[in-house]
C-alpha cells in the first residue's frame, strides 16, 4: 500500500504493510528507500505478518534519474514524522528499526522512544571531510555553483549542496551512537571488507554493554553477492528475537 505525508514544505511517500509487528527502515546517503535492493530483501524475508514501512528521505526525479539530498536534520524530522504515522495505524503493537550507514546515524540522532528492536547496518563514525570526499571525488563528479553532482554506479546522480556536506560535518557521529546506547540497547551488523569506511575502529561502542556487535565477513558496504544472504538472516534473527 502508498500513502503520502505532508511534512514541512515537502512531502513523504511511504510503501508500507501493516500488522502487529512493523519495521521501519532508514536508507543511506544518496540511494533510495530500498538501499539497492538490501531493504527489500530484508522485506521479503521478514515472518509472515510482520509489516514494514520504506520511504525516500530524498526527493527523486525519474526523468533526469537525479536524487536531490535533503539536509541532515531534515532527514531527522522525516524519520520522527514516519514514526508518528506508523504508532498511529490501526492494530500496531510494536515498531522496529533497521538504518543503513547514513540511515543507521539518523536512527541515532533522534533516539526514538518506543522502539523495539533497532538493527544499524555499517553507520558510519565520521560524516568529517573524508566522507564528502569520498563522493564528490568519485569519476565524473563535477561541482557546478555550490552544488556536486555526482555519478553513482546505480546510474542516478546524487545532487547535494555545499551547505547539506558542511552540515554533515557538524554532525559527532561516533557520539550519536554512543550517546543513544545510553539509552537504548542495539545491534551493529558490521561489513567484513567496507570499502566506504575501511578504518573505521567501533572498539569504543563494542565495550558499550548496550551495544551488540555482529559481523558479516568479506562483505562490502551494501553487502552485496554471497554476503547479502548472511546479511538478511541475521538482520531477521535480530529482529525477531525483540518481537513480543
Amino acid at each position: 500500500m502508498q500513502t503520502t505525508l505532508q511534512v514541512g514544505d515537502g512531502n513523504v511517500t511511504l510503501e508500507y504493510q501493516l500488522g502487529k509487528q512493523i519495521v521501519v527502515f532508514s536508507h543511506g546517503f544518496g540511494v533510495r528507500q530500498d538501499a539497492r535492493g538490501m531493504f527489500t530483501d530484508i522485506v521479503s524475508s521478514l515472518p509472515q505478518g510482520v509489516g514494514h514501512v520504506l520511504f525516500d528521505y530524498d526527493v527523486f526525479d525519474a526523468e533526469t534519474t537525479q536524487q536531490t539530498v535533503i539536509g541532515f536534520a531534515e532527514r531527522v524530522v522525516k524519520l520522527q514524522a514516519v514514526l508518528d504515522w506508523s504508532r498511529k495505524q490501526p492494530g500496531v503493537e510494536q515498531i522496529h528499526l533497521v538504518g543503513h550507514s547514513m540511515g543507521a546515524l539518523t536512527i541515532a540522532e533522534l533516539a526514538p522512544e518506543a522502539i523495539g528492536k533497532m538493527v544499524l547496518l555499517a553507520p558510519p563514525l565520521s560524516l568529517g571531510l573524508r566522507f564528502a570526499e569520498l563522493y564528490t571525488k568519485l569519476p565524473g563528479a563535477r561541482h557546478e555553483g555550490h552544488t556536486w553532482f555526482i555519478p553513482r554506479t546505480d546510474a542516478t546522480t546524487t545532487v547535494v549542496d555545499d551547505d547539506q556536506l558542511a552540515e554533515l560535518m557538524s554532525v559527532d557521529a561516533e557520539g550519536e551512537l554512543a550517546k543513544l546506547a545510553l539509552f537504548r540497547p542495539y545491534t551493529i551488523i558490521l561489513p567484513g571488507a567496507d570499502e566506504i569506511l575501511p578504518d573505521a575502529d567501533y572498539t569504543e561502542l563494542i565495550t558499550l554493554p548496550s551495544v551488540n556487535m555482529e559481523g558479516v565477513e568479506r562483505a562490502d558496504h551494501d553487502f552485496t553477492g554471497e554476503a547479502r544472504k548472511e546479511l538478511v538472516s541475521l538482520v531477521v534473527s535480530q529482529l525477531s528475537s525483540g518481537m513480543s
